[in-house]
């Protein structure tokens, strides 16, 4: 099957802040972690092809998948099983973009991503899963709005995830748009991520 370029998520490490700049009682709490469980909401937002091959129909899509898994915060790595639970891909605005026929006729769903299965490829979560196309009619766009049918397909697709120390949500508020994003109660941080994913860390302290 054709591979499709890995939605990496990467954080290396985060830079030191002055003292000042820092939530003291969040940085005091996670500076003394050892170890922490992870629940990691990874969520797809873009505009995107939804029919196989060069056709105009593209779509809203929006998908989700959630991630569990204990991290060692001294090791910095994952320690023990890691989860993955799917979410189903939502379409909307569905349309045959820059042109002024009809939209494509989905004959089934559209999974833009769909788990197999997981396992580490050094300090990386590797998810391995399927992006689902299903059979459509769309038009003979620029030769007419005609509609033709064209066959569904699957291909291999894979998700790549690490952790990151939770010292994160003592980071004092970031401008928005930037790779990081703190909540406002401190409870969890959003990374963007490779092809239109975001992923929102939200840590339990474990010892």
């Amino acid at each position: 099957m054709k591979k499709l370029l890995p939605a990496l998520v990467i954080v290396a490490g985060l830079p030191a802040l002055p003292a000042t700049a820092q939530d003291m009682a969040a940085a005091q709490k996670w500076a003394n972690a050892k170890v922490v469980k992870y629940r990691v909401e990874g969520v797809h937002k873009a505009r995107i092809p939804v029919v196989h091959g060069d056709y105009d129909g593209k779509a809203d899509v929006t998908d989700r998948l959630v991630v569990e898994f204990t991290w060692d915060v001294k090791k910095a790595k994952v320690v023990g099983p890691v989860s993955v639970v799917d979410g189903k891909s939502e379409v909307q605005n569905l349309k045959s973009d820059g042109t002024n026929c009809p939209p494509p006729q989905l004959k089934g769903e559209y999974e833009h991503f769909q788990t197999q299965s997981n396992h580490m490829v050094g300090d990386l979560i590797q998810i391995t899963g399927t992006r689902t196309f299903p059979a459509a009619s769309v038009s003979n766009y620029p030769a007419s709005c005609s509609m033709r049918a064209v066959q569904g397909t699957k291909q291999e697709a894979q998700l790549y995830l690490t952790g990151a120390g939770p010292e994160a949500l003592a980071m004092p508020a970031l401008p928005p748009g930037g790779p990081i994003t703190i909540a406002a109660d401190r409870k969890s941080f959003t990374l963007k991520g490779a092809e239109n994913w975001s992923w929102t860390f939200t840590p339990t302290l474990m010892q």
